[in-house]
């Protein structure tokens, strides 16, 4: 009887040693978004009788990014790159599910509800100190339009990549 007990104490050990060990679950999602200005494109304008070149006005897409993890509870940015460029950016945890994003009377579903942990990454400008990638990653920013690298509270580096960024219908303004 003791020797049933021990067993069974032993199995039960064992099996929330290996429960504890599951690895972490990250899986990206990003969004592009562009924006349409409120005035028709043209390559001139007529001011008194004389016509002008005018530069066309181009806005830096938005970015929606979002990690969903499992059994992460803590992560830290390393570097990020969009279409190959180094930008700079901030994570935050997401506590409203599902994600929805307005554009004018549409509305997008960026993330499902899930059980799972959201973490949004904002990008907040271009890294200007002119670093390139390090041999080990330089073959997946080549070959990928993101890639983001994190580190967990334990220090482990995380790399996902997704080969193209998803694009949502522009909106008007900005």
């Amino acid at each position: 009887m003791k020797k049933a007990v021990l067993g069974f104490v032993l199995i039960i050990s064992v099996l929330s040693v290996l429960a504890q060990k599951t690895t972490a679950s990250l899986r990206l999602k990003a969004y592009q978004r562009g924006y349409i200005s409120g005035v028709a494109p043209t390559p001139t304008v007529e001011i008194g009788g004389k016509e002008t070149a005018v530069k066309p006005t181009t806005h830096e897409p938005e970015y929606f990014i979002y990690l969903l993890a499992n059994k992460v509870p803590y992560l830290k940015i390393e570097r990020i790159w969009i279409n190959h460029q180094l930008y700079l950016a901030t994570i935050n945890k997401v506590n409203e599910k599902p994600v929805v994003l307005e554009n004018g009377k549409k509305k997008d579903t960026l993330i499902k509800y899930t059980d799972e942990m959201v973490w949004q990454i904002k990008i907040t400008g271009k890294d200007k100190t002119g670093m390139t990638p390090k041999k080990d990653i330089k073959d997946q920013v080549k070959e990928n339009e993101l890639v983001l690298r994190l580190k967990d509270q334990n220090d482990h580096v995380f790399t996902r990549t997704q080969k193209q960024i998803t694009v949502l219908e522009a909106v008007r303004g900005q």
